[in-house]
C-alpha cells in the first residue's frame, strides 16, 4: 500500500522515527512516497520545510535527494541510497547500509555498518557489529565489536578499538588504527599513529610516520618497496628476525635487532613481536579485499523482527483493552438501566431525551470487584465465550482479553 505526501520544496528537511526496518531512496520528485502494509502505520506530516515521519513497521520510503534527514532512532535495520544532503542517525538497534550518500553523522549502531561511495566525512561513534567501508572520502569511528574491511580511503581513516581483525587496502590518506583485537592485513597503508594488535601484523607496501610503533601478539610481517633510509629496532618474543633484501638474507637477529641504512634523519619505526618478525622488500602485492557487493544489501535483524512482534503484540492487547473496558461499560449500563427501571440513551452523538426524574436517588449499584478480588467475573467470561461463539473475536482477541480482565 502506498502512502504519498506531496512537498512544498525539494529539500525538506526529513524527522524519523522508526519502529520496523525502513529503506529510504533518493529520487528527483518533490515528494514523498511510503510503501507499508497499512496506512495507519505511517505519520507524515510537513511544517515549514521539515517533515515529520514516524513509521510502525518495515517499510520503503522514496524522498528527495537532496533532504536532509534526520534520524532520531531506528529500532530495526535501515538502508539509506542517493541522498545528497546531511544525514544525521542517533541511534539503529539493527544493520544501517549507506550507498551514494554525501556527509553523514551516527551515533551507534547495534548490528553491522556497510558504508559505499561516500563523498563526504563518515563519523560513526560506535558499531557494535562489523564494518565495511569502501571509496569513502574519509571515516572515523570510536568502537566497532566485529571485524573491519576497508578499501580506497581517500583521506584520514581513524579508528580507536577494534575487537576483531582487520582487511584494509589503498587507504592513501592517513590511518590512525590504535588497537585491534586481532589480526590486521593491509596493502598500501600509511599508519600515521602507534599500531597495537592482539594478533598477527601483516603489511605491504606499507608507510609510516616517523618514530611509530607496531605491537603484535603474533608474528609482523612487513613487505616495503624499498629499505633504505630506513631505522627498524625489532623485538621478538619467539627469539626468530629476519631481514631479506632483494633475495639475500642481511640481518638475523633473536631477541632484538636493529636494522638502519641511511643517516639520524632517516625514518625509524619500532616492530615488537610475541612471535617472529620478518622484513622484506620483495612481496607480490596481494589483493586482500575481493568482492563486497553481499554487504550492502538490506537484511533485517532478528532484533529489529523481535520490535516489530512487540509493537503488533502491543496493538492487539490495546485493542483488547478498548474491548474489555467496553464490555464494563455494557455491565455498567445494564444496571444503571435495572436500577432505574428505564432506557438511558448514551449515544452522544444523538439527542439526549429528557429522561424523568425517578421517585427516589439512590446510589448505583458498584460494579468494580470486591477489595482484595481480582480476576474476571463468571459474568465477562460467559460474556467473552458467547463472543467467541457467534465469531465476533478470534481465539487469539479471547485470550487478550481474558488477560486484560485478570489484571
Amino acid at each position: 500500500m502506498s502512502k504519498v505526501l506531496k512537498l512544498t520544496r525539494d529539500d525538506p528537511i526529513i524527522h524519523l522515527k522508526a519502529y520496523g526496518g525502513v529503506q529510504i531512496h533518493g529520487v528527483e520528485d518533490a515528494e514523498m512516497r511510503c510503501e507499508i502494509d497499512s496506512s495507519e502505520l505511517a505519520t507524515l506530516v510537513e511544517e515549514n520545510g521539515h517533515v515529520y515521519v514516524t513509521i510502525n513497521t518495515g517499510c520503503s520510503l522514496t524522498v528527495p535527494s537532496k533532504s536532509t534527514l534526520e534520524i532520531e532512532k531506528g529500532m530495526g535495520s535501515i538502508k539509506i541510497n542517493n541522498i545528497l544532503n546531511d544525514i544525521r542517525i542517533e541511534k539503529v538497534l539493527g544493520n544501517l547500509v549507506l550507498l551514494d550518500v554525501t556527509k553523514v553523522s551516527v551515533g551507534k549502531v547495534g548490528g553491522n555498518c556497510s558504508v559505499k561511495n561516500a563523498k563526504g566525512s563518515v563519523v560513526c561513534e560506535k558499531v557494535a557489529g562489523s564494518l565495511v567501508v569502501d571509496d569513502v572520502e574519509s571515516f572515523s569511528c570510536e568502537k566497532i565489536g566485529g571485524f573491519v574491511k576497508a578499501r580506497s580511503i581517500a583521506h584520514d581513516f581513524n579508528v580507536d578499538k577494534v575487537g576483531g581483525g582487520i582487511q584494509a587496502q589503498d587507504l592513501i590518506g592517513r590511518a590512525k588504527i590504535m588497537k585491534v583485537g586481532g589480526s590486521i592485513k593491509g596493502n598500501g597503508i600509511h599508519l600515521a599513529e602507534d599500531l597495537k594488535v592482539g594478533g598477527d601484523i601483516e603489511l605491504f607496501n606499507a608507510s609510516f610516520d616517523s618514530g611509530i610503533d607496531l605491537k603484535a601478539g603474533g608474528d609482523i610481517l612487513l613487505g616495503l618497496s624499498d629499505l633504505s633510509d630506513l631505522t627498524l629496532d625489532l623485538y621478538s618474543g619467539s627469539e626468530k628476525i629476519m631481514i631479506r633484501k632483494a633475495g639475500e638474507i642481511i640481518g638475523v637477529g633473536e631477541s632484538t635487532y636493529t636494522y638502519k641504512s641511511g643517516d639520524e634523519t632517516s625514518l625509524r619505526v619500532d616492530l615488537y613481536a610475541g612471535g617472529n618478525i620478518l622484513v622484506t622488500d620483495e612481496m607480490s602485492e596481494p589483493v586482500l579485499i575481493g568482492d563486497l557487493s553481499d554487504n550492502f544489501k538490506f537484511e533485517e535483524t532478528a532484533f529489529g523482527e523481535m520490535i516489530r512482534e512487540r509493537v503488533e503484540s502491543a496493538t492487539r492487547l490495546a485493542e483488547a483493552k478498548v474491548r474489555a473496558t467496553e464490555i464494563r461499560l455494557g455491565k455498567l449500563h445494564e444496571k444503571l438501566e435495572n436500577e432505574f427501571g428505564f432506557k438511558l440513551d448514551i449515544d452522544l452523538g444523538k439527542d439526549v431525551p429528557d429522561v424523568p426524574t425517578p421517585p427516589s436517588v439512590h446510589a448505583p449499584i458498584p460494579v468494580s470487584r470486591p477489595a482484595g478480588k481480582k480476576g474476571a467475573t463468571d459474568e465477562e467470561r460467559l460474556m467473552i465465550l458467547k463472543m467467541l461463539q457467534d465469531k465476533q473475536i478470534s481465539v487469539e482477541e479471547a485470550e487478550n482479553l481474558f488477560k486484560v480482565l485478570e489484571s
